[in-house]
């Protein structure tokens, strides 16, 4: 009985589920019908195919309508005839125009569409405006060509005469006959900036004989005439600018150098002016008369700095001028200060080849006055010397060891066989000697006795001129020739007894002196280091050489004396130097 109530209330449910659905899918058939229907409704509403071979079947055209287009029909074959036979005249344009005209009114008249007549109106047109345009287009250029014929022989007046007809002529043809393969804008424009640039030509030819004019007094130096001349030339370039634009003749950047050149004009009598003071102050000073040219050139100085406050953009300004008048200025005054230390700088050189370093010493600080005072009282002074400022403050930072290093050097030094005027150091620079000169030690095989290596070849020759400041000579590397001088004839010499090869010094350099010298008394020429080179016969940016092979040679390559190049900036563990000293 349970299961019986159970199955009798699940049955009505399933009915309802089922009508449900049908009602559904009968709504949205509908709803898709309706819009069908919709759809085609909106169709009929839009535009339709019209056949126009049947709108006219039933419109009544009248017989003089119809006359017209006959009559126009039967003109254009007479003009066709004409054509058959010979070129058409002007009479036989007017039978076209004819022609047209009657086609217009038909088509006027006519109380339909007719699109083929509209189509032989179009060409028709066309026709009659090439024929009318071409005579008119023919005249044109033949005006061109004579105004090109006068613009060649300079009549600009009547050449451009003739180019305004041809200009008046397209444009009657553009405006007339629009349609005709004569219509061309751009010639238009072309004939009419070409008349402009004839009106404009003789303008701009006046301007630059003006102009022409004023540079000729200029060179006279007659500043009236050329201010008017150039004052001409500067108003017809104006008025150019202003009523020709667009012409080759109009430039702005003419007229600012014209107005440069005016200012410059100007400005010429104050330049004169500057140029006549500062003669004055080159012959004072080459007379000798150092103060009076010193106060001549600060005048000159004056006066160009007043041109270049005035005339800013003249030709004529120069701020390097006022500082060359101040330079020229503090030199003169200082001109016996300068010679002061010029003899005070000769006598030191003097003092110090004769080894008198004591009164050297006095000598060095009485430089340094006079130079600090020459920085101090006088700056631009061009006789200050920026390398004697550098000397004299090495001088007086070694004053103290002048003596020693002089001593240590002259007892070093040993005459080159077959060389009377330079004596070399009889051993390879040592460390200690590289380090008191120079204040610094490169080399990375430490020892005071040991050869300075890790020195480049630029090193090397500051440290000569260091050493020349301190002897009062020329001081140098030595050359390759001076070099086989020294070292002589190698035939009978025991390598191992003499140089230091790989072999013998486990590849590290070795105190110098410490093998036998040659016969000529000198040390180590071969092995141990290289020894860098002069190198007089070789541009700056050529790479130096060195002599004489290293620790790291073996005894065959040193033997052969090698020469090696290298960067004169590099630094190598087996390159060293030594120096040679004028013997004078």
């Amino acid at each position: 009985m349970a299961i019986f109530k159970q199955s009798s209330f699940f049955l009505p449910n399933r009915s309802t589920g089922a009508v449900k659905r049908v009602i559904i899918v009968l709504l949205i058939v509908i709803l898709c019908v309706g819009v069908l229907a919709g759809v085609w409704f909106l169709t009929k509403l839009g535009p339709q195919s019209v056949d126009y071979r049947t709108i006219n079947q039933n419109i009544e055209v009248p017989e003089e309508v119809l006359a017209l287009k006959a009559r126009s029909l039967e003109l254009e074959a007479q003009f066709e005839e004409v054509l058959a036979i010979r070129d058409a005249n002007l009479a036989d344009i007017k039978l076209l125009k004819e022609a047209l005209d009657l086609q217009v009114e038909y088509l006027d008249k006519y109380p339909g569409v007719d699109s083929d007549a509209v189509k032989r109106r179009i060409n028709l047109r066309k026709r009659y405006q090439d024929l009318a345009a071409s005579s008119l287009l023919e005249s044109s250029h033949q005006l061109e060509q004579e105004a090109q014929e006068l613009a060649k022989v300079e009549n600009y007046e009547l050449a451009r005469t003739k180019y305004g007809e041809a200009y008046e002529q397209q444009k009657k043809i553009n405006e007339d006959f629009p349609l005709s393969r004569a219509y061309n804008i751009g010639r238009a424009t072309r004939l009419q900036r070409q008349a402009r640039y004839l009106t404009a030509q003789p303008l701009f030819e006046r301007s630059q004989e003006a102009e022409v004019e004023a540079d000729a007094f200029i060179e006279k130096h007659d500043w009236t005439k050329a201010e008017e001349r150039l004052q001409v030339a500067i108003a017809i370039q104006d008025d150019l600018n202003r009523e020709y634009r667009g012409t080759n003749q109009a430039s702005m950047s003419r007229l600012e150098q014209l107005r440069g050149k005016l200012v410059g004009i100007r400005s010429g009598q104050t330049y004169l002016e500057v140029e006549r003071v500062a003669d004055l102050a080159d012959a004072s000073r080459a007379a000798g008369e150092n103060l009076e040219a010193a106060s001549l050139y600060l005048e000159a100085s004056r006066l160009q700095r007043l041109l270049n406050e005035e005339y800013t953009d003249t030709l004529y300004a120069s701020s390097e001028r006022v500082a060359e008048f101040q330079r020229k200025a503090q030199t003169s005054e200082s001109f016996e200060l300068g010679l002061e230390i010029e003899r005070n700088h000769n006598h030191l050189k003097e003092l110090l080849a004769a080894r008198r370093t004591y009164e050297a010493a006095e000598v060095i600080a009485a430089l340094r006055r006079s130079i600090k005072q020459m920085e101090e009282a006088y700056p631009r002074s061009s006789l200050n010397d920026e390398e004697l400022q550098v000397k004299v403050r090495y001088l007086n930072l070694v004053q103290n060891d002048l003596g020693f290093i002089q001593d240590r050097v002259y007892d070093a030094l040993l005459p080159i066989p077959e060389e009377e005027e330079w004596k070399m150091l009889r051993t390879e620079v040592p460390q200690a000697l590289y380090s008191l000169i120079m204040g610094t030690n490169p080399s990375r095989n430490e020892g005071g006795l040991n050869p300075v290596d890790s020195v480049s070849w630029t090193d090397a020759k500051t440290f000569c001129e260091r050493l020349s400041w301190i002897l009062g000579k020329p001081v140098r590397l030595p050359t390759e020739n001076e070099f086989r001088q020294a070292l002589g004839r190698l035939k009978y010499v025991v390598l191992e007894d003499h140089f230091w090869s790989v072999s013998a010094s486990g590849g590290i350099s070795q105190p110098v002196s410490k093998k036998q010298a040659l016969a000529s008394g000198y040390f180590d020429l071969l092995g141990n280091v290289s020894e860098w080179l002069e190198s007089m016969d070789r541009y700056e940016d050529e790479d130096a050489r060195h002599i004489g092979g290293h620790a790291q040679d073996r005894l065959e390559a040193i033997f052969t004396v090698p020469v090696r190049e290298a960067p004169r900036g590099e630094r190598n563990r087996m390159t060293g130097f030594r120096f040679v000293v004028s013997a004078n």
